[in-house]
């Protein structure tokens, strides 16, 4: 190879290659350059040439370094690696070097040949790929790849430690909002300021993480305890609320936090994340600007409600839904007017399973909507089979909120309808909550209105336990309001019961809305129902819901309560509503006589327990009660007996005082069987006010 003996022609060579060329002699001085050296690290070659490599240390690399280098020529001859290096003008870079030692033929190392390129660029790039794959671009911040990693490191450290590790999944409540009205660059200001925020709030070794959007997220880790995470929370959420100036207007928001708490919650990063977001959720769900805790049996009752709803899907699939029939009655004609269609699951394994079991997990649900079209489907079908029977029976079915505002409610029913064409109107009625109209009053009325032209009823459902006003009773045109059964379980033991169905029964005469009562359970509920004017009900007391194949011999055997039919043909007056009220205030005075011996503290005034005029059924009787019935026989009955209730009553308590509680009770024996006599007394004065109609003695003085 003697052409590469001329020094002319290794120039060439050396100048020809694009990455840089270094050559030292033995003593390790430079004594040859090429000119893609000179461009890398700014050196001439008559300003490098005599001089060592180490002109181009960096300084970033200690002995160690260079001593595993040496080792390694001295060895094998050979070494190659990054190694960062100085130019000339002082800027240090990274480049990647390979250097090969030549030895004599007497194996000695007469020279050494450097050959490196400059992978500065390229570093950067790598080291900016990484950061994007690890950093959010807007706020800088950690972003969700990398809070998992420190996640997982962080729940290690704790362990290890024996600590408490929380992790606070944050979004801003209302930034939508904002970020739609004023803009993006608004928005993203704000979110500067809350990633700015947040870091203030956190200690060095903690992380703070933007996961997109508003959602923000931060570990917290070395808590000795739960107070101090309630600190860091209400710090976060103190910083939130704190008012944003963004080019001279005030934003104001506020933040939900949920927070799950490592190792209570002994989960993965994902897990982790997942728990606190649903967390997040609560918080929103509770009204926003606060923070929730996750509970892990809660999780765990929500993974056990996820799996009964696809079991519920699977029910539909396989036809192991039906329908029960309630009847309903008119108590006064004493007649079966409808039914109400019931939904039950025939479980294989369960049995027969309510739908307060397993409705409430799907009510949120498109398979709600599935269900309540299948509900339809069978109520219309069962009417039709019955009709064809000879048995003409209206049935209502329950519709859900959601069902009921789907975009194909409308059309779906039409369709349903369509294929019985031989029922006549208002043979299907739609029961609806209160609240299932409240989110669009307007797209509700439109989808009555639209429904009530094709033949179907509608029902405001459990009346008086939502949000019902005057405004939502004229804007929605129900047919039929139903008193809920809660207040009609205690009508005759609850005078707030009685004054609240008196009002129901009120307000639909005034919308000119029929009214049916659910769950009545006696003949005496039946009664005063319908002295204040609510003549069709249902419940247990007339009927348990029933199959279907039931329904025609039970219509067919019914017969009314002999007690409605003696109310059938009479009248009464709300005038003498302080007569029903009157039971109650006795009742009353009994009931926490009972209490008292039972245990509880004696809320009876001393007047109150010994004074006959002094209770509140005394102030009736010889108020009210006697100016009006003064002059009836079935009146005067009751005040001897109401006289030995207040002779007793007293020295029940003076035994209950004393300690000698079992004389007290045998004294409520006898006690209970005066009240029963009260009571009787009350129901055939009734009875005689409605027929007679006494006018105040006043009155008839005139």
């Amino acid at each position: 190879m003697q052409v590469l003996s001329d020094p002319r022609v290794a120039g060439y060579i050396l100048d020809a290659i694009h990455d840089g060329v270094m050559v030292t002699d033995a003593d390790n001085r430079i004594i040859a350059v090429n000119r893609a050296f000179t461009e890398v690290t700014g050196y001439r070659p008559e300003e490098i040439i005599g001089r060592g490599p180490a002109a181009l240390k960096s300084g970033r690399h200690g002995t160690a370094f260079y001593r595993t280098m040496w080792r390694a020529l001295e060895e094998t001859g050979h070494w190659r690696g990054d190694i960062w290096d100085r130019r000339k003008d002082g800027e240090v870079y990274l480049e990647h070097l390979s250097i090969a030692a030549i030895r004599d033929d007497a194996g000695r190392v007469i020279r050494h040949v450097g050959v490196f390129s400059d992978i500065q660029k390229l570093h950067a790039a790598h080291e900016q790929l990484k950061r994007l794959a690890h950093f959010d671009t807007l706020t800088e911040l950690p972003n969700r790849t990398l809070l998992t990693e420190r996640l997982r490191q962080a729940s290690e450290h704790a362990k290890r430690n024996n600590q408490l590790l929380a992790l606070i999944f944050m979004d801003l409540d209302g930034f939508k909002h904002l970020n739609d009205n004023f803009g993006h660059a608004v928005g993203n200001s704000l979110l500067l300021m809350v990633a700015q925020r947040l870091r203030q709030v956190v200690r060095a070794g903690d992380t703070v993480a933007r996961l997109g959007g508003d959602e923000f997220a931060v570990i917290v880790g070395g808590l000795p305890n739960m107070d101090e995470l309630e600190t860091v929370a209400n710090r976060i959420l103190t910083l939130c609320a704190v008012p944003c100036d963004i080019e001279g207007r005030q934003h104001r928001l506020t933040a939900s936090l949920g927070i799950t708490v490592y190792p209570f919650d002994n989960a993965d990063p994902e897990t982790l994340l997942r728990h606190a977001d649903q967390a997040m959720y609560q918080a929103k769900q509770g009204g926003r600007n606060r923070y929730h805790l996750f509970d892990a049996e809660q999780d765990q009752l929500a993974f056990t409600r996820r799996q009964m709803r696809d079991r519920l899907g699977e029910a539909l699939a396989r036809r192991e839904l039906e329908l029960h029939y309630q009847p309903k009655v008119n108590l006064r004609v004493g007649k079966v007017i409808a039914a109400e269609a019931l939904l039950r699951w025939r479980h294989p394994e369960r049995g027969l399973i309510p739908p307060a079991e397993f409705l409430p997990l799907v009510e949120h649900d498109d398979l709600i909507i599935d269900i309540g079209e299948w509900v339809i489907r069978a109520a219309l079908a069962q009417m039709a089979e019955w009709r064809a029977a000879g048995l003409d029976l209206p049935v209502s079915v329950n519709v859900a909120a959601r069902q009921l505002q789907h975009a194909d409610f409308v059309d779906c029913l039409h369709g349903c309808l369509a294929e019985y064409p031989d029922l006549p109107d208002g043979s299907l009625e739609l029961e609806i909550l209160e609240s299932a109209a409240l989110d669009n009053i307007a797209h509700v009325r439109e989808i009555i209105n639209t429904c009530q032209r094709m033949g179907v009823g509608f029902a405001l459902d459990d009346f008086g336990t939502g949000y019902a006003s005057l405004t939502y009773l004229r804007d929605i045109p129900a047919d039929v309001l139903k008193i809920d059964r809660s207040f009609v379980r205690d009508v005759l033991e609850d005078a707030d019961d009685l004054i609240l169905i008196d009002g129901v029964i009120g307000l639909a005469t005034a919308f000119r809305r029929t009214v049916v009562a659910e769950g009545v359970e006696s003949a005496e509920q039946g009664v005063l129902l319908m002295r204040l004017g609510c003549d069709i009900a249902q419940g247990y007391g007339i009927a348990r819901p029933m199959p279907a194949a039931d329904i025609p011999a039970w219509v067919a055997g019914y017969r009314p309560d002999p007690q409605w039919a003696l109310w059938a043909d009479t009248g009464w007056e709300m005038v003498d509503f302080p007569l029903l009220v009157a039971r109650y205030d006795h009742v009353r005075w009994v009931r926490q006589l009972v209490e008292y011996v039972e245990g509880a503290p004696l809320r009876l005034g001393e007047h109150e327990l010994i004074d006959h005029h002094q209770c509140r059924f005394g102030h009736w009787y010889y108020g009210q009660g006697r100016a009006r019935y003064g002059e009836l026989e079935e009146f005067a009955a009751l005040e001897p007996v109401h006289i030995a209730v207040h002779e007793l009553g007293p020295e029940i308590a003076r035994l209950c005082a004393a300690g000698q509680t079992e004389l007290a009770r045998a004294g409520i024996h006898h006690l209970l069987a005066l009240k029963e006599r009260i009571l009787d007394g009350l129901a055939v004065l009734q009875r005689a006010v409605a027929s007679g109609r006494p006018a105040p003695i006043r009155d008839r003085a005139r």
